[in-house]
Order: C-alpha cells, then sequence, then structure tokens
C-alpha cells in the first residue's frame, strides 16, 4: 500500500484510492501475449494455445478493469463513493464502517450492508486512511462488532 498527501501532489491523482500504473501496464502486456498465442495457434494449427489466448486475455482485460474502475472518492467529510472492478458505484458514509478484515492480499472494509475490497498495491491518500482508521477507532471504542 503507498499513502500520498494530495496537498504534496504536483498531479492532481485520479481518486483517494486507486491502482497502480503498472497493473494497467501489466494487462496490456497480457493482452500482448494474448494475442501471440492466437496468431500463433492459427499459423502453427497448434490449437492447445487457444488456451493461453484464453488465459492471457481474461487476466490482461481483468487488470484493465481493476486498474480503471476500482476506485474510492471522498465526497466531503462524512461520504464517500466506492467504485468496483466492474464499474458498479456505491455511497457510503464514513459512520457506517463496521469492521476491516485484513486478508493475506487485501484488505475488506465492512461498511452497513456491503463490503469494499482494497487490495494491497493500491495507492491511498493519507487523508481517506485517517478517516477509515478514525471510524475504526470509533468502533473499537463502542465495543466490537461480529460479521455474520
Amino acid at each position: 500500500m503507498t499513502v500520498f498527501d494530495p496537498k504534496e501532489c504536483t498531479i492532481k491523482p485520479r481518486a483517494d484510492m486507486f491502482l497502480p500504473n503498472w497493473l494497467n501496464g501489466m494487462g496490456i502486456l497480457s493482452d500482448g501475449i494474448a494475442v501471440a498465442a492466437l496468431v500463433s495457434a492459427l499459423v502453427t494449427k497448434q490449437w492447445w494455445l487457444l488456451i493461453l489466448f484464453l488465459l492471457f486475455g481474461v487476466i490482461g482485460i481483468a487488470a484493465y478493469l481493476c486498474w480503471k474502475n476500482q476506485t474510492i472518492r471522498i465526497l466531503d467529510n462524512d461520504t464517500f463513493e466506492y467504485t468496483t472492478f466492474l464499474g458498479k458505484t456505491f455511497r457510503y458514509r464514513f459512520s457506517e464502517i463496521r469492521n476491516l478484515r485484513v486478508n493475506t492480499d487485501s484488505l475488506t472494509l465492512f461498511v452497513a450492508d456491503g463490503k469494499v475490497h482494497i487490495e494491497s498495491i493500491v495507492v491511498i491518500s493519507k487523508e481517506l486512511m485517517d478517516k477509515i482508521d478514525a471510524a475504526l477507532g470509533v468502533q473499537q471504542q463502542n465495543g466490537p462488532t461480529v460479521d455474520a
């Protein structure tokens, strides 16, 4: 996780939480490998290469969609907007944050009746991180919560 301070940035960040540009590069590289596998399959008639085409094509598209769509934007002092990798947008209040689960490769933020998925490779603003920490601190003072 890379933390940035928006006040010190020379370029306006895309959101308060977003995935790094190298993920888009990985998606483009995967799609290039997929196209090469498809062309190779057609030229050599080795049809097993179509499996590589499908595998790398799906990985490339998924990487691009994650990079492009998966964001969190702070809208005001108590509201943020989360967009999934498929582009579906949800609005939540920081006061609705119930719990944070640390997974091996990501974080899951439990908010109201939903979940916010945060990859471990994200670029996140200090302000967003502080607001999440503050909301979780309030939850700890009020007692533990149980997630079903």
